[in-house]
């Protein structure tokens, strides 16, 4: 698309959008993500959207013009002043534009279970998995439906410090990965899975890299990890920093979308993912994870020693505006803890969530354990 082509297309949608900006609007986020002006990134398939003109204030454009530049569309400040709050905070730390990504050769993959799930005492669902942790909203969907499918996921986290286990861990049983992250889809093996999160990776210099962290896209299994640029090499990321990601969902094959910000290194960018392979997106699940990514055919790296990870202020909405969170208690809630390769040996977990108050419905507290911390897991 011409720039010239591009600058019409917004000044249209600009016009189409005006309203009175006193209740915000509430409109259908996948259809301006999609028909909004992109332009390619270095990943053949993958789209970056443009940064908002000088001048563009997010404050009192309408949602329609902030979804055009790829940013979150205002909660209504009047029905949900949290999340309006919470959009506020990540608006006034807009400062640097990403517009790129580079593959990586490796992917955060669907969840592969161990086992039969289990009924908690609280109502939720217990399930084993080799490489997720934390918490998942599912319905019973086996194919995409307009009001039921999940299809947007919204988390606040604290990038966690890479780390190699504590214990005398000889190089050869790294190198070490974690990856935070939310995304729609991939709980079942038969949905394809739209995320975002960041990346902690460890290896001490010694093996075949160094320490890590960066910030990523994905639609799995189209797209490997994405590590999102800034002016040709990766956005800087630090353990501690304060990090957003919002992923939407939208039916099968079609564009997928993800926004991503460092509140603290103030950098930000929305990217638009066409479908290459895969199931394509039904929408069954929405996810706030720790996991540790696959390096190949039935191979999975060796979880990084995060120590403790916590998201706060996270949820997820289906296409009839119902809201999920993960201290919903329901047999449809998964609590998931991460096995290491030998199936028995729990590696991480959600040890706090729950159902009271802001923090409980929507905070998750998560931490690896035994050989992941300590050291000696079979690979």
């Amino acid at each position: 698309m011409t720039k010239h082509a591009i600058e019409s297309l917004i000044i249209t949608l600009a016009i189409l959008s005006s309203t009175t900006l006193a209740v915000a609007q509430r409109v259908d986020a996948n259809a301006i993500l999609t028909a909004a002006p992109k332009i390619a990134t270095s990943v053949e398939g993958v789209y970056a959207f443009p940064a908002a003109p000088r001048g563009f204030n997010p404050f009192t454009a309408s949602n329609t013009q902030l979804l055009t530049y790829g940013l979150p569309d205002r909660p209504d400040q009047a029905t949900d002043a949290n999340g309006y709050a919470l959009w506020e905070r990540a608006m006034l730390a807009l400062k640097t534009h990403a517009a790129d990504v580079q593959a990586r050769p490796y992917s955060s993959t669907n969840a592969t279970l161990i086992g039969t799930p289990s009924a908690n005492v609280d109502g939720t669902t217990s399930a084993k998995s080799s490489n997720w942790s934390g918490i998942a909203n599912t319905n019973n969907l086996t194919r995409w439906s307009t009001s039921s499918s999940f299809t947007k996921v919204v988390s606040f986290w604290n990038t966690p410090v890479p780390n190699h286990p504590f214990g005398n861990v000889p190089c050869s049983e790294g190198p070490w990965f974690e990856v935070t992250w939310n995304g729609i889809g991939g709980f079942y093996s038969y949905d394809s899975l739209v995320q975002g999160g960041t990346a902690s990776y460890w290896d001490g210099g010694g093996c075949k890299g160094s320490v890590e962290t960066y910030g990523w896209v994905e639609w799995w299994p189209s797209y490997p990890i994405l590590t999102v640029l800034c002016s040709g090499k990766a956005c800087p990321v630090n353990p501690g920093d304060d990090f957003l990601a919002i992923s939407y969902g939208v039916a099968g094959t079609a564009e997928q979308h993800v926004f991503v910000e460092d509140l603290t290194q103030q950098w930000s960018g929305t990217f638009g993912l066409t479908y290459k392979s895969g199931p394509g997106l039904v929408g069954a699940s929405a996810e706030y994870i720790v996991e540790r990514p696959g390096c190949g055919t039935d191979c999975l790296n060796a979880l990084g020693n995060y120590i403790f990870e916590f998201f706060n202020d996270s949820y997820a909405y289906d296409g009839a505006g119902t809201q999920f969170y993960p201290g919903l208690t329901s047999s449809s809630t998964y609590v998931l803890t991460m096995y290491a390769d030998n199936g028995s040996t729990p590696i991480s977990f959600p040890f706090m969530y729950g159902t009271s108050g802001n923090q409980g419905k929507y905070s998750i507290f998560i931490e690896d354990e035994d050989c992941a911390y300590r050291g000696g897991c079979v690979k």
